[in-house]
């Protein structure tokens, strides 16, 4: 125990405080700018080789920062068109599909009350009341004048954002050789080697992490889009979106919504539609247990438990974007127990 504690390790536990503290504190308000700083050191090598070949950094920046918004821009403007379609389509539909679920609970309220006794049939058919008029309130409080208001009140927030993000992105692309050699300069060569492969660890199994859960999700939308319109369902993209961000939370999964959906098909008498729903979910789930292993491999090497706890974690100390910190902060303390920076062969 006290070889363990001398000067060494105990400025290292100062730093894991202090970063801890700043992840707490600061992160949250620094996201435009650390997603900035992540993005700019992800572009690097494209911009050192643009670079070599045009003998300007100003300029290679500056192609690869237009074409980057370009491509962007367009994508996002694709997107939102379709999706505000899709949102149209499907807040039009929606009271039908109301009204078909009060109407199947009608249906079935008149067999309970030929079967069951008629108090135990009054207790049911209150309780399937309050439900249809609870999911009825809360659809009209998410759609009030309220809730849209707060939502166009938050866009100044999120234009002001927007900007700083934008700003940093390009200065940080073009003063990331200068910033590297500001940090060269204040570190002995030991030190500065030791941390520089730290980074490139860390560096690899994050771009690894996104890059994998960038196509794992990708391809679980396009079989859930491909899927639906097979099946032939209204309000395909939306629906879909929707799915594929429920399949980025652990544990609940694409199936988390269609196995649902696919009972709701049934209860309100369709099905055909359940089976083709329960056929789909069937599929989602294979391919993400096939898919996941090979897409994953074992570059990131965090095992289900520990993920699940920082995810967790992270949720409850920093709110949603927490959730996705949480598993690259273990990344981070997983590669420097690993390179030996933090001695943990000790006993108390």
């Amino acid at each position: 125990m006290k070889k363990w504690i001398n000067k060494r390790n105990i400025s290292i536990f100062i730093i894991i405080v202090l970063s801890i503290l700043f992840i707490y504190f600061i992160l949250p308000i620094s996201i435009p700018l650390i997603t900035a700083l992540v993005i700019a050191l992800a572009l690097n090598p494209l911009v050192n080789k643009l670079t070599h070949k045009i003998k300007s950094r100003k300029w290679s920046v500056t192609i690869i920062y237009t074409l980057l918004l370009t491509i962007t821009g367009f994508v996002i403007f694709l997107f939102l068109t379709k999706l505000i379609d899709q949102i149209v389509l499907f807040i039009k539909d929606l009271p039908n599909k109301i009204n078909i679920l009060i109407t199947v609970i009608e249906q079935y309220n008149d067999k309970m009350k030929a079967i069951l006794p008629d108090e135990m049939a009054v207790t049911i058919n209150k309780e399937l009341q309050n439900f249809v008029a609870s999911l009825r309130d809360s659809i009209a409080n998410y759609l009030s004048v309220e809730n849209i208001t707060e939502v166009v009140s938050s866009l100044p927030g999120f234009i002001i954002s927007l900007v700083v993000f934008l700003v940093a992105l390009f200065l940080f692309m073009l003063e990331i050789p200068n910033i590297h050699k500001f940090i060269k300069q204040h570190l002995y060569p030991s030190t500065y080697h030791e941390i520089y492969k730290i980074y490139n660890k860390i560096g690899h199994s994050i771009i690894g992490m996104i890059s994998a859960t960038i196509v794992l999700s990708f391809i679980t939308w396009l079989f859930t889009y491909v899927g639906l319109l097979i099946i032939g369902v209204d309000s395909a993209f939306i629906i879909s979106l929707f799915i594929w961000f429920i399949d980025i939370l652990p544990i609940v999964g694409a199936t988390g919504f269609t196995i649902p959906w696919a009972i709701y098909a049934y209860i309100v008498g369709d099905p055909t539609l359940g089976i083709q729903l329960i056929i789909l979910s069937v599929i989602l789930l294979v391919q993400r247990k096939i898919l996941e292993p090979k897409i994953f491999g074992t570059g990131v090497g965090l095992s289900p438990l520990p993920t699940l706890i920082s995810m967790f974690i992270g949720l409850k100390l920093l709110g949603f974007i927490g959730f996705f910190i949480g598993p690259l902060f273990l990344i981070v303390i997983k590669t420097i127990l690993e390179s030996g920076l933090i001695k943990t062969d000790f006993k108390i």
